[in-house]
């Protein structure tokens, strides 16, 4: 079973986890794109956890690309 449809029978409260995988300019543009402050509240918290994960493991990249 494909994990999207494994979670299709959880209830709505539980906590999921996957792995990403990408490259630091696509994070970098989801941290530009949905850090704004039109994006939802929760988007918003990803980004900010996602582009503290960046800064950490890819400063200089993190210097150039985000905005």
């Amino acid at each position: 079973i494909a994990p999207e449809m494994a979670r299709m029978v959880l209830p709505q409260c539980m906590m999921t986890e996957w792995i990403w995988s990408g490259s630091v300019f696509a994070f970098s543009r989801v941290c530009n794109l949905r850090s704004k402050s039109n994006a939802q509240a929760e988007t918003r918290m990803v980004t900010h956890q996602l582009s503290r994960h960046m800064k950490d493991h890819f400063p200089i990249c993190y210097k150039y690309l985000i905005d």
